[in-house]
């Protein structure tokens, strides 16, 4: 299944934009766990002289993948796709190649390495016929399960060592110039300036030098009209005597309860996240972050899915 550009069911892929699309497919495509179906009849259905769909039924549907808010993470259908307005999209779709949209063939009741598909999704086929248009509910269990090391907890209030060393190779590579002795250069992450004081045995010393009050955004533009990511975040304070003249500052990230599945992130290494949770009693907000190299996808996992599925053809076990 596919999601805002098709995502393939077969097999999670991904490369940013890229990934992006293919994870969506993934969705219908990997594995879940044991749960439950759920059908939303206010859907309707076409009446069909088919038997129902059994278990070991080749069914070849076309499907629109959403969440709870209704946006779409995938679809087979390219007039889906392209219609941002009656179909507003994920964060992480992505479209494809035109011709990727097409409907898509599964095996009903077969599921993860057997069947190639998420639990949920070959079950929920089950019992529907040729013509049937409806809403398969998927529960979390049942859908993409969470790998714990995709995801990661984040002090809303982020105390920072105001004096950093690296190797002279790492402070090319990040800040993406050469080094020099005195010199003021924004830092690659959180964009203000900081001051180089000392380059020895390939080793540079530099101090952070922001100013309180300073607003900057290290994940992203959130006012890019295309690809909006990120958010703001506040200097509180700069103490540069602090810690025995090490310096520390203050950096309070700006984000809420509203920005949980509506915003996303770029770390440095060009690594997309989803803002995924915010803990307000503990001052903390967690973030889930997607694999390129897998498919992984940090907006899908761990989320209860709904597949509008139309059935176009079956083929008979038997």
């Amino acid at each position: 299944m596919a999601g805002g550009s098709e995502v393939d069911m077969r097999s999670p892929r991904d490369h940013t934009r890229v990934f992006l699309a293919l994870a969506a497919v993934a969705v219908v495509l990997s594995v879940g766990v044991v749960g439950y179906v759920v059908y939303d009849n206010a859907q309707g259905s076409v009446t069909s002289s088919s038997n129902p769909i059994e278990m070991g039924d080749v069914v070849t549907l076309n499907y629109i993948g959403m969440f709870s808010d209704g946006r779409v993470f995938d679809t087979s259908l390219p007039e889906v796709a392209l219609d941002d307005v009656l179909y507003p999209k994920s964060l992480t779709f992505a479209l494809r190649a035109n011709e990727s949209y097409v409907p898509f063939d599964m095996t009903a009741g077969k599921y993860d390495v057997e069947g190639g598909t998420i639990k949920g999704f070959a079950l929920g086929v089950l019992g529907l016929t040729i013509g049937d248009t409806q809403t398969i509910e998927i529960p979390p269990e049942d859908a993409y399960a969470v790998d714990p090391s995709m995801v990661e907890t984040v002090q809303m209030v982020e105390h920072l060592n105001a004096t950093e060393m690296m190797p002279e190779s790492t402070f090319r590579a990040l800040f993406n110039i050469e080094p020099v002795a005195m010199d003021f250069v924004p830092h690659f992450k959180w964009k203000w300036d900081v001051l180089v004081v000392d380059i020895d045995l390939d080793v540079v010393t530099f101090k952070h030098a922001p100013t309180v009050g300073q607003v900057v955004y290290p994940f992203g533009d959130p006012s890019d009209g295309e690809d909006p990511a990120g958010w703001a975040c506040v200097v509180e304070s700069f103490d540069p005597g602090a810690d025995d003249g090490a310096g520390e500052v203050v950096v309070r990230h700006m984000v809420t309860e509203a920005d949980v599945y509506a915003v996303k992130g770029v770390l440095q290494s060009g690594q997309i996240f989803i803002l995924s949770g915010i803990d307000s009693a503990n001052g903390t907000f967690e973030i889930h972050k997607s694999n390129p190299e897998t498919g992984y996808n940090g907006e899908i996992s761990g989320r209860a899915l709904y597949f509008k599925v139309t059935i176009i053809f079956v083929r008979s076990a038997m």
